[in-house]
């Protein structure tokens, strides 16, 4: 039944655009003006077949210039059942003030026909555009009946004083006058008539016309008619009738040709707002998350002139003196609402391009919000974890890293909850319990979670809480033990009430190490989660120990403990060279610890991990042993090129401090002037992106620091392309390390490329790497 409708809506041409619900009814009213019309010719059909036949080229070139006169047209309203101005007016005047009406009223009355036909596409709609263009026909032969001679008295030498001749204004500009207010009114009456036969609504059709178009086109009618005797007089034509008709009618056809060429310029300039909102809207894409459609709308207005675009709910708005146009609804799942365009009096009606812009940015709109939801959708899916609902680690570490480049004082703190022997409930109760403790220990800590705040699961019985803008110390302890104190509560399941152990630690930021903190303890709970917990293929965590069906459970911590005891952590030297020098001033070490499985424990984990272990002390002197047994080796090789830092290094006089990861902040730029520092090495990230001004700004303004105080050494760190190497030299840096130099490596394989190359950069070297 679709089909068969839209295949009739096609056939009486854009039925629905019209509003015709009863086709039956505008056929009748059809037929109607199509006797009415058959009468006018019968009634004019002897004069006319008279004329033909003495004069049928003189008749064939007039119904020739009265086509050319009537084939422009102006729609008044948007529905095409609506009236269209034509010329008509000005040359039935011109017709009966010469004489000639009764002799050609046949012909012009057909070739009105075939023109509204033409540009109607329509015979029924053309049949009633005819009628309502030829019914204000009468009413202007009764004004102008007795004006047979007024042209030959307003041909004269003082035409212009007898412009206030009271015989030529009751004869001739009164008529003019009355028919310019006349006509308007009884074609507007014509169009009420059929819309009501259309069943259209006859207050929205009347929204349709535009009270400045109706008034300027009566106005240049009656400027046409004015106006024509001065220019007749002016080109001393005469008052022979037969000439006053030609240029007559070649002014009308140059009158015409005027109208369509404005109309033309007009439509071509609203085709030009179209495209121009069209690509505002494109170059808008894709659209933000939140209120799209308030871009679109600001979008659309900056290339629409005298109209206005809004985001609407409904498509109904009937405010007085003003149009609408709608776009196809628009839904958002929780709203339903429109893009509209809204048009005064002044400026109507509607056009095929205005509806171009409704839909083609509707549907922008429209797709711009399903692929948001899917988008988001599909984050929140990645980024959310299917157990318990709250954030996975990669959504954490994201939004932690995020919060680096805000400022350092912004005080942000990460609580973890640890829920303990989780191991051991899955081992007695299953891990379908394990799984509902975990469940709900997520669900009681995210009760209390405050709106500064986000929660994560790092690991397989982990939790962490981010909470950021952190005003108070004390206040966030006191929440943390308030969470700890719900989740710790037994857990209801259908094997009975089971205990549960949550500890809980909190890690802040702090103004001199800034975020530094809060990512080494991130990382440590990454590698627990990787390295001690295994994915279980319900979206849980299972230990090392429970996927393999033995005891070899193995906790990080004791690793790195034993390691320390036992001394066995190896070292790596990565060596800063020197761009300009192309020599090794100084080595970088890397601890590297190993677990039984062979997997290496993070450098940053290691050091985060032995403070928290109270055994950083430890370390740094098993690492200084190491360092100084190897470096006694290195320098025996290398002999004098070895300069005088790791003589020092060798007899240990002191420990150097420096800063790591810097450029990550730019606020902490300005504290290193204020700190003992010896040595300062940019962050990987921060050299990679070199070419970007902030990047750009921070290395310089940190060179600037070390060159004005002599404070410390500045070492540029991921070195990889020769256009690096370039720009540390063009700011003046010196001190570079990274894979174009050279990667790092043991004590024995640094112990090697010393006796063969010694400290020098190699100039192949460069070369192979780019």
């Amino acid at each position: 039944m679709a089909s068969k409708q839209s295949k009739h809506q096609a056939t009486t041409g854009s039925q629905s655009k019209d509003g015709i619900r009863k086709p039956v009814r505008l056929t009748i009213l059809a037929i109607i003006y199509t006797l009415l019309l058959a009468a006018a010719i019968a009634f004019h059909a002897q004069e006319g077949v008279q004329r033909l036949m003495e004069g049928p080229a003189r008749i064939c070139i007039w119904s020739l210039c009265f086509l050319l006169c009537l084939v422009y047209h102006k729609k008044r309203s948007s529905y095409r059942v609506a009236a269209e101005h034509t010329v008509l007016p000005p040359l039935t005047v011109i017709l009966l003030v010469t004489g000639y009406f009764p002799d050609v009223a046949m012909f012009l009355i057909i070739v009105t026909i075939i023109t509204s036909i033409i540009t109607a596409r329509s015979l029924k709609i053309g049949i009633l555009r005819a009628g309502t263009t030829l019914v204000p026909i009468p009413l202007i032969k009764i004004l102008f009946a007795n004006t047979s001679h007024v042209l030959s008295i307003t041909i004269n030498q003082h035409s212009v004083n007898a412009a206030f001749n009271p015989y030529q204004f009751r004869n001739w500009l009164l008529p003019l006058l009355i028919m310019t207010v006349a006509v308007p009114i009884v074609r507007l009456i014509c169009d009420i008539v059929t819309f009501f036969f259309a069943q259209i609504p006859i207050r929205k059709a009347m929204h349709e016309y535009s009270l400045s178009h109706i008034l300027a086109m009566a106005l240049a009618d009656l400027l046409a008619i004015v106006w024509i005797p001065e220019i007749l007089e002016f080109a001393n034509i005469g008052s022979d009738t037969a000439t006053v008709l030609s240029v007559f009618m070649l002014a009308l056809i140059a009158y015409s040709l005027l109208l369509m060429t404005v109309d033309t310029m007009s439509r071509l300039a609203r085709s030009r707002s179209a495209l121009k909102c069209i690509a505002n809207v494109s170059d808008a894409l894709p659209l933000p998350n939140q209120v799209p459609e308030e871009t679109v709308v600001r979008r659309i207005n900056r290339g629409l002139t005298r109209m206005r675009c809004f985001v609407s709910d409904a498509n109904n708005l009937d405010k007085r003196g003003y149009s609408y146009q709608y776009s196809a609804p628009i839904s958002t799942g929780s709203r339903q609402y429109y893009l509209a365009m809204e048009r005064s009096i002044w400026n109507r009606p509607f056009t095929s391009t205005d509806e171009t812009i409704l839909l083609t940015c509707g549907e922008v709109l429209t797709e711009s919000l399903r692929v948001n939801k899917e988008v988001t959708l599909l984050r929140t899916e990645s980024e959310t974890d299917a157990l318990t609902g709250a954030l996975t680690y990669r959504a954490f570490i994201g939004h932690l890293k995020s919060l680096q480049t805000e400022n350092v004082h912004n005080l942000v703190a990460v609580v973890y909850f640890g829920v303990e022997h989780l191991r051991t409930v899955n081992e007695h109760y299953g891990r379908k319990i394990g799984n509902a403790v975990l469940r709900s220990v997520g669900m009681r800590l995210s009760q209390l979670l405050p709106d500064n705040a986000t929660l994560s699961r790092v690991n397989g019985a982990e939790f962490a809480m981010l909470v950021t803008d952190v005003t108070s110390t004390s206040d966030v302890e006191e929440l943390a033990t308030r969470m700890r104190n719900l989740a710790v509560m037994p857990v209801h399941t259908e094997e009975g009430e089971v205990s549960v152990d949550v500890s809980s630690s909190i890690s802040f930021s702090n103004a001199t190490d800034g975020f530094a903190v809060l990512l080494a303890d991130a990382s440590a709970h990454i590698y627990e989660s990787e390295s001690s917990n295994l994915p279980a293929v319900d979206g849980t965590t299972a230990t090392l120990a429970a996927q393999n069906g033995s005891d070899d459970y193995i906790n990080v911590s004791d690793v790195l403990r034993h390691a320390i005891e036992d001394n066995t952590i190896s070292v790596l030297y990565q060596p800063i060279f020197d761009v300009n020098t192309k020599r090794i001033t100084s080595l970088d070490t890397i601890v590297r610890v190993h677990d039984a499985k062979g997997r290496t424990l993070a450098p940053y984990f290691v050091t985060a991990e032995a403070h928290r272990l109270n055994m950083s002390v430890q370390l740094t002197l098993d690492v200084l042993e190491t360092c100084v047994k190897d470096m006694t080796a290195f320098r025996q090789v290398a002999h004098d090129e070895v300069d005088d830092e790791v003589a020092d290094l060798v007899a240990l006089p002191n420990v150097k401090l420096g800063l790591t990861n810097v450029g990550t902040t730019y606020s902490e730029v300005a504290a290193f002037a204020h700190l003992p520092l010896d040595f300062a090495r940019f962050d990987k990230t921060v050299v990679r992106d070199f070419r970007t001004p902030r990047a750009k700004q921070i290395m310089q303004r940190t060179l600037d620091i070390s060159r004005d105080n002599d404070a410390f050494h500045v070492v540029f760190d991921g070195v990889e392309t020769l256009d690096q190497v370039e720009f540390i030299r063009s700011i003046g840096g010196t001190l570079a390390e990274g894979t174009l130099l050279s990667n790092a490596m043991n004590a024995n394989e640094f112990l090697m490329r010393l006796e063969t190359m010694g400290t020098s950069l190699p100039e192949a070297a460069p070369r192979q790497a780019e």
